[in-house]
């Protein structure tokens, strides 16, 4: 097997990777844009791929960091078969009409000519090709099931992640090589732990998004939840009100299920939850998929169930936060012009409010600039508004939907496969890793693939 890294950086960034098993095929895994990078720069380097050259593409999830540059792949692999799970095909599709819409914005305010790199309707075209196929079962690259004999095919697992997220098993002439796209193997509100493999596979392609981050010794999601739900009383106690920034795709998903059952159980009392448009969209495919998709409290519908309220721009721009409500609203990491970027706004200044993160933030990012700023002390998430002063309350939960580095670590040495190869992670998270494994499993190849080159695996 040829292995070549499209990205463009060892970072968490734009996914994308191309693996040559010669006349038995060619295959893409995931095709993401870099959320901190603009125009062509953003999207994998696809110029390592002749133009139709490509069997297939699969899709890890749909989250924008691997799907966002689906459209401008599948546009250069015209022949090529686009595979994916249910979850990840009823997902993807607005997620990436609104990003369209995002890059005609950026296009007007920014002068990017390059964007949109794709249009709703060449979407609409290559959604025809999408294929979605059940897990735990072995497909050809041609889309048919149980198809024996064939030289390269391929299962589907749960990867844990969100909703439709999967690993990837390629089987070639008997070799077994896992791709782990964003994997996880806690238990999380809605989604369930991982199920892949832990025997017989010769290669081993995983993420290391955590690999820097060592987990405190007692933490526990549970305990979490705890000082969250006690976080939101004291801010209720005080007068105020509570912003989670959520990315709307996943977090906006599980906060809706734990703050429900929180107050199912009396540990917070019933009180408004706002979520926004995109957030809405999203729980709604969730519900439609409650009972056919990997996923805990299958009888639990968001939308119907929690009937949380609905925040849209205008209404974000009119309205002043009221006390003892909830709003979990879109952008995670706050981005300039986003609903929880606006709502930010009249919560700093204000002492009885508090802004609580639940997931991960970059620190450039207006998220990551106020998480670093110190009460009393003057942040500026939007430059429109000018410094701030950072009166609020705010504090930072760890409810990621990636593996703990230890977990992953785990998998790999329960596994032992011959090859490892470290992707998905920043330099000091893929050198962790490397460092680990090298200690306890010298015989273990260990790879940590250069951008734009090719590596025989």
């Amino acid at each position: 097997m040829l292995f070549t890294n499209l990205t463009r950086a060892n970072e968490i960034g734009a996914n994308s990777y191309l693996l040559d098993f010669g006349d038995d095929g060619r295959v893409v895994l995931d095709a993401g844009m870099h959320p901190r990078e603009d125009g062509l720069d953003a999207i994998p380097d696809l110029s390592k791929v002749p133009v139709d050259s490509v069997d297939a593409i699969f899709l890890s999830h749909a989250h924008h960091d691997h799907s966002g540059a689906l459209p401008v792949l599948s546009r250069e692999q015209p022949n090529a078969r686009i595979f994916m799970s249910e979850g990840t095909y009823y997902l993807a599709d607005p997620l990436l009409h609104n990003s369209i819409e995002i890059m005609l914005k950026q296009r007007a305010e920014k002068s990017i000519v390059e964007y949109p790199l794709y249009g709703h309707k060449e979407l609409d075209q290559q959604t025809r090709r999408w294929q979605a196929c059940s897990l735990r079962r072995s497909w050809s690259i041609d889309g048919y099931p149980d198809s024996e004999g064939e030289p390269l095919t391929f299962t589907l697992h749960d990867a844990g992640h969100i909703l439709g997220s999967v690993g990837v098993e390629l089987n070639h002439r008997g070799r077994r090589i896992l791709y782990t796209g964003d994997v996880n193997f806690v238990n999380q509100t809605l989604m369930q732990a991982a199920a892949f493999p832990r025997e017989g596979l010769d290669t081993l392609i995983i993420e290391t998004t955590r690999g820097a981050n060592p987990t405190p010794p007692h933490y526990a999601r549970d305990t979490e939840i705890d000082k969250l739900a006690n976080a939101i009383l004291e801010t209720f106690d005080r007068g105020g009100a509570v912003l989670i920034p959520v990315f709307a795709l996943g977090k906006t998903q599980e906060a809706l299920a734990f703050l429900h059952f929180l107050q199912k159980q009396k540990r917070l009392p019933q009180c408004p939850i706002y979520i926004g448009g995109l957030g809405r969209t999203f729980s709604g495919i969730y519900d439609k998929l409650a009972r056919s998709a990997p996923r805990a409290h299958p009888e639990l519908q968001l939308l119907s169930g929690i009937q949380p309220q609905i925040m849209d721009g205008r209404l974000a721009r009119e309205s002043k936060p009221k006390r003892g409500h909830i709003y979990l609203i879109s952008s995670g990491m706050m981005t300039e012009k986003t609903l929880s970027n606006l709502f930010a706004q009249n919560f700093l200044p204000q002492e009885r409010y508090g802004i609580f993160f639940i997931g991960y933030c970059d620190p450039d990012s207006p998220a990551g600039r106020l998480k670093a700023t110190p009460r009393g002390e003057k942040v500026i998430v939007n430059p429109l508004a000018g410094e701030q002063p950072v009166n609020c309350r705010v504090e930072s939960y760890d409810f990621t939907a990636h593996s703990r580095r230890e977990d992953l670590l785990r998998y790999i040495l329960d596994v032992n496969p011959r090859v490892c190869v470290l992707i998905h992670g920043d330099p000091e998270a893929l050198e962790w890793f490397q460092h680990e494994l090298q200690n306890t499993r010298p015989e273990m190849k260990v790879v940590i693939p250069p951008p734009g080159l090719s590596l025989e695996i």
